[in-house]
């Protein structure tokens, strides 16, 4: 299911930028230094990640909200200003977020849900940039409900009843029923 979900986002966004980046892929966690320096490879790119969730708790079954990340990876050699905006060889941050942003927004994943735009967060830190690239992160929720731990028509049948009764007080005798079913 989990993957289900990731798969679908990667193929919407490859969908809505086509040819406009290296990549479109997954990514197994946050952004750290060995992200960073895999992504360099890849510019312009674009990294979805399953960001963890918040269960509810009230219900029967574990039902959560579930939040992924698409990342936007630019860089230019001309600066901040063309990894945000592009120039006439390369695209923008801005323009892949305007198309991924929407794009993602109420998709639906077949038996599982619909995503829902949360926020975008513009990632700058000074390392980033010292590297020439510029990160930007759009958040969606989706509410999961997680699959039965087991199906009810996979157990066995029922085919013998045994049942030990206590009727009474501690020193009345216990009573023991058994009925043999049949199927």
């Amino acid at each position: 299911m989990l993957a289900e979900i990731e798969d679908a986002i990667i193929a919407r966004c490859q969908e809505v930028v086509g040819d406009s980046v290296k990549t479109v892929a997954d990514l197994p966690g946050r952004w750290d230094n060995k992200t960073l320096r895999a992504a360099l490879r890849k510019v312009p790119g674009i990294y979805v990640a399953w960001g963890g969730a918040k269960g509810e708790g009230s219900s029967r079954q574990p039902v959560a909200h579930a939040r992924y990340v698409v990342y936007v990876v630019t860089g230019h050699a001309s600066g901040e200003r063309e990894r945000r905006r592009g120039n006439s060889r390369q695209v923008g941050a801005y323009e892949l977020l305007e198309r991924v942003v929407p794009a993602v927004h109420n998709l639906s994943v077949d038996g599982v849900g619909t995503l829902a735009f949360e926020n975008l967060d513009n990632l700058y830190a000074d390392h980033f940039d010292n590297e020439g690239v510029v990160i930007y992160g759009a958040a969606y929720r989706l509410k999961l409900m997680f699959p039965a731990a087991f199906d009810v028509n996979d157990l066995a049948p029922f085919t013998l009843y045994t049942a030990t009764h206590q009727v009474g007080d501690e020193d009345d005798p216990d009573t023991h029923s058994r009925a043999e079913l049949p199927q």
